[in-house]
């Protein structure tokens, strides 16, 4: 069976923890057969969780987290062949393209011909009746958009920090410049090699947590991190463009024209991003979940603390574990230490 796991340019991935996040729960000795994983994010940890042979129910708010969840979780068999990325970046004489990345986010996130070639890369996505594909192809568009990103992000307008003739301490030039089919061709190889069917049924959802109404005998919580600092970009800023292509016909209606970065305000949802409600909600999803093994990814010195979270669990009289893994990640020249918090309720 595959051990490796999905490249990822998320924010907040847990791609590098995943070994230590099993072992913790293998040290428990618990017996589940499925998983919900309600931030489903990058899919990382459905994955995993699909590797083991676990049915997997993947969950995230955001539409295009939830075509990269059908992707590489829900797909048992559907793969990417040359013909179909020939597809993808030919403009067809049967659709009649429309240009609104080309006219709307002129000198936002990416050149004008790289515009034009996401208008047409996009229909020709939205042209596909296979639901599964369609997904994939929108897989490879995610992919290929981030990667061409300084920091993978969209919360700012900073094309000029591609553009401009200047030494970087940061980021890829040479990768930014790679045409979208070259990448594409990329990550079909990427993917189709993750591809694999592990016998159970496994669906990718598009819900709130909140809202969720799937069940399973293991939850796995890994909510945005609130930190003390008072400083916190929500995942709608960060990935609001990538939201936007799956709503292509009608983005135009949501977009911010008050922020420089044209924000497209789509599936806006505000339950685990407002200091002052947050640990109201993640209690409620706690509580909600009761019945069921649960999971929480969580980091030191966020809000709510370590302590207020666990003497709240307390309340539920279950057996309450706590795991802790420090790590360090780059960012410019600095490296940052972080403390990874595993909290296990069974």
């Amino acid at each position: 069976m595959k051990i490796k796991l999905p490249k990822t340019r998320y924010y907040g991935s847990k791609r590098k923890l995943i070994p230590w996040i099993w072992e913790c729960i293998e040290n428990e000795k618990l017996e589940f057969n499925s998983v919900l994983d309600l931030f489903g994010g990058s899919g990382v940890f459905s994955y995993s969780a699909k590797l083991r042979e676990k049915e997997v129910y993947y969950n995230d708010i955001f539409k295009f987290n939830y075509h990269i969840g059908r992707a590489l979780i829900e797909n048992n068999k559907i793969k990417v062949s040359p013909s179909d990325i020939d597809y993808l970046v030919t403009r067809h004489n049967s659709i009649r393209y429309q240009f609104k990345i080309f006219n709307y986010f002129k000198d936002i996130y990416y050149p004008d011909e790289e515009n034009r070639q996401i208008d047409i890369i996009c229909q020709n996505i939205l042209n596909i009746r296979d639901e599964l594909k369609k997904s994939l192809f929108f897989y490879l568009l995610f992919q290929s958009c981030m990667i061409k990103r300084p920091f993978n992000i969209f919360h700012r307008k900073n094309l000029n920090l591609r553009t401009n003739n200047v030494i970087r301490n940061f980021g890829n030039k040479k990768t930014w410049e790679i045409p979208f089919y070259d990448l594409f061709v990329r990550f079909a190889n990427e993917i189709n090699d993750y591809i694999f069917n592990n016998g159970g049924k496994n669906i990718s959802y598009n819900f709130s947590a909140l809202d969720c109404p799937i069940n399973a005998d293991l939850v796995y919580i890994d909510p945005p991190y609130m930190n003390q600092k008072n400083t916190h970009t929500t995942y709608l800023s960060k990935y609001h463009f990538l939201e936007g292509l799956v709503y292509y016909e009608n983005f135009i209606d949501h977009i911010n024209f008050k922020k420089k970065n044209l924000e497209i305000n789509i599936n806006s949802n505000m339950d685990f991003e407002n200091r002052t409600t947050f640990f109201i909600n993640l209690q409620k999803l706690i509580f909600k979940h009761r019945n069921s093994i649960i999971v929480i990814s969580y980091r030191k010195n966020g809000i709510p603390s370590i302590n207020d979270l666990i003497s709240f669990l307390q309340t539920l009289n279950k057996n309450v574990s706590v795991y802790s893994n420090k790590y360090s990640y780059a960012l410019r020249r600095n490296n940052f230490e972080q403390e990874e918090v595993l909290i296990i309720i069974s």
